[in-house]
């Protein structure tokens, strides 16, 4: 039984996505409900020689959706990507992978970084959001209301991270207290559909690596760096005794810590950890990434891949990030003048791994053997 596999080559990465110009008019952005069931809707597409953040922006404006790119993700570079039939979520979260990235999506946003700013950003927000509700700060219940107030967040194009921060902040009366500690630079504007203060300031935030506290009773923040360790602890109420399924919870989620706390499960995670552990606990499917399961020999696999110029070395690259290992003698190549940066162009859907490998391999002058998962290369033999 052949078991799909799709590679998406993409070499490059992102940064933020300006908003539609004016001279188009208003874009109706989706939130709510409209925007998580966009997400789950299909998505398919092919694009070459277009940069990334056009790229991205064509998608935000089509689909209706806010992204976020974070500031570290090069916008420029120009790559080829084709996507078939995946729901958009999965191919948003597909293309920050091949870049090296990933994406996560508070409310009404999603938001494009690298894997740890992508991880931590959702608990950050719901730890801020939980502190305002805590005895410990005081937060007047006027005031809590209106830091909890949804809104719309916009800011032009060459605005600075700063001002952004800052203009944000001032909307609900709120003081930064050390804003100049943000790096200066200037960015493409940003859209923020119905969101919180504390989710606009949080994205703004993430991408130095800094987060904040709330001082003088919800009036000012002031910006820290992101602890090394980031989570959020609850309880949760499982259907049967805990004692009769802690052992199931620590052996699905090893890297979280659970304990029986009288008729509930205590746990400290990640907000998505939370979420999956909710899940498992109704008895729902789960996502989890904590079981890996190895991946099926070559041979079992199919591949859809689609190239137009692009280095054979870069193939064999985002192959290798794909749990495939290639065998071979660089200076054997050389002698035999094959030249692994010779660009090649190939475009394939569903092909067999010995179909896929002979048509990327044969026009350079390569043959190759398949072992399990290894590709064995050597320079074809001279008649």
């Amino acid at each position: 039984m052949f078991v799909p596999f799709a590679l998406l080559l993409v070499v490059g990465s992102l940064t933020q996505i300006e908003p539609p110009s004016k001279d188009s008019g208003p874009t109706n952005w989706l939130t709510g409900t409209n925007f998580r069931q966009e997400l789950d809707r299909p998505f398919s597409g092919s694009w070459s020689s277009v940069e990334f953040r056009h790229l991205l922006k064509e998608v935000a404006l089509d689909r209706r959706i806010s992204i976020v790119l974070d500031r570290r993700l090069d916008p420029s570079i120009e790559v080829p990507i084709d996507v078939n039939n995946v729901s958009l979520r999965t191919g948003l979260r597909g293309i920050a992978r091949q870049v090296g990235g990933d994406t996560t999506i508070p409310e009404n946003i999603v938001f494009f970084g690298p894997k740890p700013a992508t991880k931590r950003l959702r608990t950050l927000i719901e730890l801020r959001e939980l502190e305002l509700q805590s005895k410990e700060l005081s937060v007047p219940k006027p005031r809590r209301s209106e830091l909890m107030r949804r809104q719309n967040f916009e800011s032009e194009d060459l605005e600075s991270p700063r001002a952004i921060l800052e203009k944000f902040a001032h909307s609900v009366h709120l003081t930064v207290s050390n804003g100049q500690i943000i790096p200066h630079d200037l960015w493409a504007g940003l859209v923020l559909p119905d969101i919180t203060i504390v989710e606009a300031i949080s994205v703004i935030l993430i991408q130095f690596d800094l987060t904040f506290r709330w001082i003088e009773k919800g009036e000012a923040i002031e910006l820290i760096p992101v602890p090394d360790v980031v989570v959020l602890e609850r309880k949760h109420h499982p259907k049967q005794k805990p004692a009769e399924v802690i052992e199931q919870i620590r052996d699905r989620f090893p890297q979280l810590e659970a304990e029986v706390w009288k008729t509930e499960i205590s746990v400290k995670g990640l907000l998505e950890e939370h979420e999956a552990v909710a899940a498992f606990l109704r008895g729902e499917g789960v996502n989890s990434p904590v079981k890996i399961e190895m991946p099926q020999p070559l041979q079992k696999q199919l591949f859809t891949l689609k190239a137009e110029r692009v280095p054979l070395s870069a193939l064999i690259k985002k192959l290798e990030e794909s749990a495939v290992s290639f065998d071979y003698d660089p200076d054997e190549l050389k002698a035999a003048g094959v030249d692994l940066e010779q660009k090649v162009q190939i475009d394939v859907k569903k092909a067999t791994a010995n179909e896929f490998f002979k048509l990327l391999f044969d026009p350079v002058g390569l043959e190759f053997q398949i072992d399990r998962l290894t590709v064995r290369l050597r320079p074809k033999k001279r008649s």
